[in-house]
């Protein structure tokens, strides 16, 4: 479980200081008390160390979460759950303001989002003065950081900002976004309910509620369903090629035999159109659809095998 926390220091005695100024003594006290491993508060130790000794002040907002010292681990999780919804939910202004009740107001800091909604900091000046935060925290099971998680379109691999949810994890999309921590904390609570959700699903408790939706899993092998890659190993090492013709929108046409199946030529268009007048994309879209029809020609059109009188002779 990700337990690392990019958090406020506290313990026992209510220690008001940052890791980064406590003792080796304060550190073991601390991971006695929180259930957490003492290489991960080192961890953070010596980051908020390095942070403190930059140049310049810089605010960091701090998130004060507490861990469960509850004994039995489902429960201490689903109370980290529970707080973690408190915490990470978008600041509200005062029922007593009138701009809570204009259209759009009902949050103090859903203004864009480069701008945390919780806590108001713009994670934007943050990453200029201090460097890209959400590109230092990193899951440990598999490396990724906040950055290359949070902040990238999962479909298409491009950058996109995060933006944070009404209800968490739920409702509407805000304007706002979280700060490294807020987004660290979220990151964690997404985890957290994954491993709640796993564990019930091993237990059969949904089962039943599958199955009066109708639906019942089905052992099917992978290889039944797996496509199959008839690409020859010759032709492997063209795959980046291929690869950055579908990245620019580069129409590529497969000539497929209709009696065996397989795409016996491949042609790869280069319209003159597209890379004058500045990349027009309506006339992309024209050459895309016009090859469209030359492929849906040709599938229906079966191709001739080769004779005696069109393979040439010796």
């Amino acid at each position: 479980m990700l337990r690392k926390r990019y958090l406020k220091c506290y313990n026992g005695d209510k220690m008001n200081g940052q890791l980064g100024n406590q003792t080796q003594t304060d550190l073991l006290r601390l991971a006695a008390q929180t259930n957490m491993p003492l290489a991960q508060i080192q961890q953070q130790a010596i980051a908020q160390a390095a942070m403190q000794e930059q140049s310049g002040v810089i605010e960091v907002p701090q998130v004060n979460f507490y861990p469960s010292r509850h004994s039995n681990p489902v429960k201490a999780r689903r109370q980290d759950i529970k707080q973690a919804y408190r915490l990470l939910k978008p600041t509200k202004r005062s029922i007593l303001s009138p701009r809570r009740w204009w259209f759009g107001g009902k949050y103090r800091y859903n203004t864009n989002t480069m701008r945390c909604c919780i806590d108001g900091c713009d994670a934007e000046n943050l990453i200029r003065l201090a460097g890209n935060i959400y590109d230092q925290i990193a899951d440990e099971e598999n490396g990724k950081t906040l950055w290359q998680l949070y902040f990238h379109n999962s479909v298409t691999g491009e950058p996109e900002a995060f933006v944070a949810l009404e209800n968490v994890t739920s409702g509407r999309k805000l304007r706002g976004t979280y700060c490294p921590e807020h987004l660290h904390l979220y990151h964690m609570l997404t985890k957290w309910e994954k491993e709640e959700e796993a564990e019930q699903e091993a237990k059969g408790g949904t089962l039943r509620a599958k199955l009066k939706k109708g639906v019942s899993i089905v052992a099917v092998p992978i290889n039944t369903i797996k496509k199959k890659d008839n690409t020859p190993p010759t032709l492997i090492k063209y795959q980046p090629f291929f690869e950055m013709l579908k990245k620019d929108n580069i129409p590529v046409t497969h000539m497929t035999n209709t009696a065996t199946g397989v795409n016996d030529l491949v042609i790869v268009m280069f319209d003159m159109r597209q890379f004058q007048n500045n990349g027009n994309a309506r006339l992309l879209f024209d050459a895309l659809a016009i090859h469209q029809m030359q492929q849906q020609v040709a599938t229906t059109q079966p191709m001739p095998l080769p004779t005696e009188s069109n393979e040439g002779s010796a």
